[in-house]
């Protein structure tokens, strides 16, 4: 019997049968569906398949929101065409943004990528030189916080140019003396740590415009953390690494001068609404080191002396507090025998950790068990990132950028095979000066997209490397021939 032929009745109604089998499609699936025959292709643009794919997968997939923001971002030509509501448009954003996310993870695996070297117009002194970098970076900005105490920016898609952000004047906000010193930032807000007089003031902004060159600022709220004039002078902070932005969430830390312990602010920065304020942990537990916060849980890294009652095996203790109330969940130690904590992230499940020994240990929050571990290599630890959830980012001291799977690093059959763990090796900046310069600090941030590094040669000015896995003009084949070319030139130097 014939299945095509017409005559034939067919007891089903076969336009809703076909409409709800296409509607489960995804973007690769729906788009060869269209080249089968006339009558899917129809049913797809009449129902519009391709709109409603779109919005499913903005709304139910982290990736294809992020990626359809940077496509905007970089002023894809996709987003500037007419005719947003037609059934082509959508079907184009719908397969430029699959596509792109595609050839993301696969520049990710096999390193290809394009690196770029921007100067910076201030060059520090000598006391600044060997400092800590501060860098922050967002979907739209690279954050540098200069030596100068203002805050510079530079549009992450045309990294170029750099402009010092302007911040509306108010007269009842002491912003106009204020040395900033550390800066954490969201899409809509800025929270900043900045140093006036004898005092050290919390400063929360809202970007007001979204420039070509650089936001605009408007101080929205403030507040005074320590006077070290006053007579009351009880808490002590430390203004260049004392708060972490989460989402709409703002963790303060910094210590009680009586007694040393632990002090712990939170507060919503959207709503300008303070959750709990100086909550204390007893010295006992140790000096805070590093600490991260999310929507479920603030996790905090102490550090002790080694004592006969605390032995060398028993020097760092993490511990895990309910981020709406601040309840003790649990601690456990950190079993780190013969070397230094230096390097320090968290991301859901797990905290990673680096050594001055180089060593990477990653450790599980729920269970307290350390599930993997892996060696950068000789070279002193300057910095790590979790990106995704799937990847770990290290650098050492002179730039040498690994990535590492987070998933072959915890799997029991992987995790003792470096060939398994280890993702790719990135080459090191080239130095922007004919004579050898000695790396004195580094920063380095990270994403999906992009890594940004901050090199301090010496005395002379620092440099900005933005290494870019959506470069478009690598893609094709003469693109990745231009790329070995370049490594292996820089190998050779």
């Amino acid at each position: 019997m014939d299945v095509v032929d017409d005559t034939i009745p067919w007891p089903f109604d076969k336009q809703n049968i076909m409409k709800k089998i296409l509607g489960y499609l995804d973007y690769e699936c729906l788009r060869h569906a269209e080249d089968v025959c006339l009558s899917w292709k129809t049913i797809i643009a009449n129902e519009k398949l391709w709109e409603k794919l779109l919005q499913r997968n903005l709304q139910q997939i982290p990736d294809w929101g992020k990626m359809e923001q940077v496509l905007r971002l970089r002023n894809s030509a996709i987003f500037l065409l007419p005719f947003k509501d037609s059934f082509e448009y959508q079907k184009e954003v719908c397969c430029q943004i699959g596509d792109s996310i595609k050839k993301l993870k696969s520049n990710w695996t096999n390193g290809i990528n394009t690196g770029t070297n921007y100067s910076f117009n201030t060059t520090p002194t000598k006391a600044r030189a060997n400092k800590p970098i501060h860098l922050s970076m967002n979907q739209r900005w690279i954050i540098r916080v200069s030596p100068n105490g203002r805050i510079s920016t530079r549009n992450r898609w045309a990294p170029e140019e750099e402009h010092v952000v302007k911040l509306l004047p108010d007269k009842r906000i002491p912003i106009d003396d204020a040395i900033i010193e550390s800066v954490q930032f969201n899409d809509e807000l800025f929270a900043a740590v900045g140093v006036v007089g004898t005092r050290t003031i919390v400063f929360i902004f809202e970007i007001k415009e979204h420039e070509a060159e650089s936001p605009l600022l408007k101080c929205v709220a403030w507040r005074k953390i320590e006077d070290t004039a006053a007579t009351d002078y009880v808490y002590n902070f430390d203004s260049k690494n004392c708060i972490r932005l989460k989402g709409d969430l703002l963790l303060l830390c910094g210590r009680k001068i009586a007694d040393q312990s632990t002090v712990v602010s939170l507060m919503n920065v959207k709503e300008l609404r303070t959750i709990y304020k100086r909550k204390e942990v007893t010295s006992r537990v140790g000096q805070l080191t590093d600490f991260a916060v999310d929507d479920w849980c603030v996790v905090l890294l102490f550090g002790r002396k080694e004592t006969p009652r605390a032995p060398r095996i028993n020097r760092y203790m993490l511990q895990i507090r309910d981020a709406a109330s601040f309840e003790f969940l649990q601690s456990f130690v950190l079993p780190i025998i013969h070397s230094d904590v230096c390097r320090f992230d968290y991301s859901r499940r797990f905290v990673v950790t680096g050594s001055d020994d180089s060593r990477v240990r990653i450790w599980n929050v729920s269970e307290g068990t350390c599930d993997g571990d892996f060696q950068h290599g000789c070279k002193t630890l300057s910095s790590l990132k979790i990106v995704a959830d799937r990847l770990i980012l290290t650098c050492d001291g002179g730039g040498i950028v690994k990535l590492w799977r987070l998933d072959a690093a915890i799997n029991p059959e992987t995790r003792d095979d470096p060939s398994s763990v280890l993702l790719k090796t990135l080459d090191a900046p080239l130095p922007p000066y004919s004579t050898f310069r000695q790396v004195k600090c580094l920063a380095m941030q990270a994403d999906e997209f992009q890594i940004a590094l901050v090199l301090q040669y010496d005395t002379k000015s620092p440099t900005l490397y933005v290494i870019d896995f959506f470069a478009e003009d690598e893609m094709n084949e003469n693109g990745c021939t231009t790329k070995k070319r370049r490594n292996r030139k820089r190998r050779l130097v």
